[in-house]
């Protein structure tokens, strides 16, 4: 848990320049070298009582200097409680504060979708309670952020993981960088994720 990341190797003009409104474009490969921690469940909440407010954070960062997505997980008592929502609080890969709202659902895990380099707080609302006191976990996912902005899925060219290519790779990206991630097919501490992508620079942003 106690590796950091290892972000890219270098970088190289893959196509002749291509001009538009903002200048010439450039697509530069890069490379993302990581070694992504085992998914912990509870490493922010562990097992408590859903309630309306803030939660005490245990840890406030996954433990392997990634950014990753945030989990969920609810068990009921009797009858699901009427579940309201969690708002997660935290930075970004570049330090940028962030927010997301994650509904949970009794008997399922689920997966926030923005990557958290560092969690700030953890809030509950909406929450009533129907046949006992349902409760929560709240940890980290598989899903790891990229460390800059990807356009589109299409320039994630290529995702190898220990020693083996990741066919058909679960990938997303949005308009901002926490949004960018690729699953990690198991993490465990020591296997190494390596992705081959593209960005495009413009002359005018040098």
């Amino acid at each position: 848990m106690g590796r950091r990341e290892s972000w890219s190797v270098g970088e190289l003009i893959i196509t002749d320049r291509i001009r538009n409104g903002r200048g010439l474009a450039q697509p530069f490969l890069k490379m993302m070298t990581i070694v992504p921690a085992a998914i912990v469940a509870n490493r922010y909440v562990a097992s408590t009582n859903m309630i309306n407010g803030a939660y005490t954070v245990a840890n406030t960062a996954p433990g392997d200097g990634l950014a990753h997505n945030v989990t969920v997980a609810q068990t009921a008592a009797g009858a699901e409680d009427t579940n309201g929502k969690v708002t997660i609080t935290g930075k970004d890969v570049n330090g940028k504060v962030i927010t997301e709202d994650i509904i949970p659902d009794a008997g399922v895990t689920v997966q926030g979708n923005k990557a958290f380099k560092e969690i700030t707080s953890i809030v509950g609302s909406g929450w009533a309670i129907n046949e006992g006191n349902d409760t929560i976990v709240v940890g980290f996912g598989e899903k790891v952020g990229f460390p800059e902005l990807i356009a589109a899925t299409a320039d994630i060219l290529l995702v190898g993981f220990d020693t083996a290519l990741v066919n058909a790779p679960t990938l997303a990206v949005a308009s901002t960088v926490d949004g960018c991630t690729v699953l990690v097919p198991t993490g465990d501490g020591t296997k190494k994720l390596r992705v081959i992508y593209q960005i495009h620079r413009f002359d005018k942003d040098r």
